[in-house]
């Protein structure tokens, strides 16, 4: 690879990096959905063999030590590359296949948000209620100005725990939702609520703790029902120390030495961030929404409807470009307003976990779909999502 393009990757790397402690823990996952404007799309020309020019971008990045782990992309219904690269365990030099099962960290506030979206199309909840209607033992000053969809689009003002100085040492322990949430999710607000944005794990714990008392149940059990209407087989949440099947090991970089990920107990991650997936089961979770068999025919609208700042339902919704595709990607809101010449309207996010990222991109017009789950804690997948895109999609 040239010189010029080599300084092109660092450049971006260092902007996806500044993002690592803002996503970590999962308590943020990169997923993606890109929507191509109709008149786009309709001018647009699939290339004659797409998945020989994704193989050789996806391979580039292998080969530089930049990426482990599984590719699926796909347009409209119809898979073109799937793809497993990397080892799950380097120990037994396991190798990562397309059944390889992934912690994809912040890619669970997707599922979390369609939790509440489905009490509140059952009538158990108004997303415009304050806190304090369901969690009546949470923080009172607070809960009673602090709305569920706020805590949706992290615009309540939550302090987000990930940024504590002792955050090593805090996801070391277990702890259950009532302790996350009075230890480390109950701090004075950081701003008036909706008058900001700024991305709060803790919105996201608060809601799966809201979840469990309205419906009764634990946000595992809710999950595995979600998932499964879904006809994803390979997705759940665990704990460290239970047996999961087919789970990659997580591993990091350390002065240029691969290491195993640090120990981190999942129960911190909670409804924010401790699903684990594959590849596959995200495709089928891709599918279900848009043909209603997750939710209901329509939920999808609603789930990427634009919202202030671009956040919406655990997407981030907005417009942009190609040339600004991979700073959307990596981004939790609208960097910038929209434009004339934004002519993708898309929906994204993120996970970066210790060890793990992950990301993913579709184009609900129908056309373009990419999932990258990775265990050898990239932090570039945002790039190599916008490189893939970027090739498929033909400059207008």
């Amino acid at each position: 690879m040239g010189e010029n393009r080599r300084v092109r990757r660092a450049t971006r790397e260092d902007g996806c990096r500044r993002l690592r402690w803002r996503r970590r823990f999962g308590l943020a996952a990169c997923l993606s959905l890109a929507v191509l404007f109709p008149e786009l799309s309709r001018s647009a020309e699939t290339p004659v063999e797409p998945a020989a020019t994704i193989d050789r971008i996806v391979r580039s990045y292998h080969q530089e030590g930049r990426f482990s782990g599984s590719v699926l992309v796909a347009t409209a219904d119809r898979v073109v590359y799937r793809k497993a690269l990397g080892l799950a365990d380097e120990s037994w030099e396991v190798p990562n296949t397309l059944d390889t099962r992934f912690q994809i960290g912040s890619l669970t506030k997707q599922f979390t948000a369609a939790l509440l979206l489905e009490l509140q199309h059952q009538g158990k909840i108004d997303l415009d209620a304050p806190m304090t209607r369901y969690l009546p033992a949470y923080r009172a000053d607070i809960a009673q100005i602090v709305t569920l969809r706020q805590l949706l689009g992290h615009t309540g003002g939550i302090p987000d725990f990930v940024r504590r100085p002792d955050i090593m040492e805090i996801v070391k322990n277990p702890i259950t939702p009532r302790e996350l949430l009075r230890d480390y999710c109950s701090g004075s607000l950081e701003f008036k609520p909706g008058s900001q944005f700024r991305y709060s794990n803790c919105g996201y714990l608060i809601l799966g703790a809201i979840y469990e008392r309205v419906a009764a149940r634990s946000y595992a059990e809710g999950l595995a029902e979600l998932v499964a209407r879904a006809g994803m087989r390979d997705t759940g949440v665990a704990s460290p120390r239970d047996v999961v099947p087919r789970l990659a090991s997580g591993y990091v970089e350390e002065k240029g030495v691969r290491r195993r990920a640090p120990y981190i107990d999942w129960s911190i991650a909670f409804s924010s961030g401790s699903a684990y997936s594959t590849v596959e089961d995200l495709w089928r979770w891709r599918q279900a929404l848009r043909n209603g068999s997750a939710l209901w025919p329509g939920a999808d609208e609603e789930i990427f409807s634009p919202r202030p700042f671009g956040y919406s339902f655990g997407w981030h919704v907005g417009r942009t470009n190609r040339d600004q595709l991979e700073e959307f990607l990596a981004s939790d809101y609208d960097v910038h307003p929209a434009s004339a010449d934004m002519m993708l309207r898309v929906a994204s996010h993120s996970g970066d976990l210790l060890g793990f990222h992950s990301c993913m991109t579709l184009f609900l017009d129908g056309s373009w779909t990419i999932i990258l789950l990775d265990n050898h804690d990239s932090k570039v997948l945002p790039i190599l999502a916008a490189e893939v895109l970027r090739a498929l999609v033909p400059a207008s």
